[in-house]
């Protein structure tokens, strides 16, 4: 399988080290460097590889931000992080912008490859620590989308938001000038359009979807 492979990283030994492991599994892929994120970002339009290999850690401009300007100009370019810093931070922002695999960078050649093979057919390569936090961006992505389909009403929004600050419905009703009863007929229709049971979900799934003041 032919393939163009960009490998970016600032000490030129690894970079050679992880070419000579591509072209040793397979001599028919053609590979090129970069030695920090701006050329990363200027290789990525010159050389229009299949994949990007990225560190994070390099001088200039760093791997999150490389990746993040890399998928804005080139939404459809595959990225694995290869990196000794695999903290959660780095792993929800380069997700957030499209990275498909994660490797440490002392992980085997064996393990490397793999990664290469699966992201190269679109698939993902995660470690148990970057699935669960895949797993939770994309909850949080599905109910976003869902709070887009969702029309609340003025009121609804209003009751919703003083909710999140943690009112009963009494006080609202005091501070709306309604009675209690409205407050509570508002709070199941808001119930009935989430899908939700409880208050409790109704205000985690108002802070995660972002659909409150």
């Amino acid at each position: 399988m032919r393939a163009r492979i960009l490998i970016v990283d600032d000490p030129a030994l690894l970079r050679k080290g992880s070419i000579a492991t591509l072209h040793n599994h397979d001599p028919e892929w053609e590979t090129f460097e970069a030695a920090n994120g701006i050329e990363a970002i200027e290789m990525a339009g010159k050389c229009e590889p299949d994949l990007i290999l990225m560190d994070n850690l390099m001088p200039k401009l760093d791997g999150v931000h490389a990746v993040m300007e890399i998928r804005k100009k080139y939404p459809e370019m595959k990225i694995i992080m290869v990196s000794m810093d695999l903290s959660e931070d780095i792993v929800i922002q380069t997700m957030a912008a499209g990275v498909k695999g994660f490797v440490h960078k002392d992980a085997p050649a064996p393990e490397q490859l793999e990664a290469v093979h699966k992201v190269m057919k679109s698939q993902y390569h995660l470690t148990p620590v970057t699935l669960s936090k895949a797993q939770e961006i994309t909850e949080v992505k599905k109910r976003k989308k869902k709070s887009i389909s969702i029309i609340f009403t003025g009121r609804e929004k209003e009751i919703l938001n003083m909710l999140v600050q943690g009112h009963t419905s009494a006080q609202i009703a005091v501070k709306l000038f309604i009675s209690k009863r409205t407050v509570d007929f508002h709070r199941t229709n808001l119930l009935d359009k989430t899908g939700l049971k409880t208050t409790a979900a109704l205000i985690r799934f108002a802070l995660k979807a972002n659909i409150i003041d």
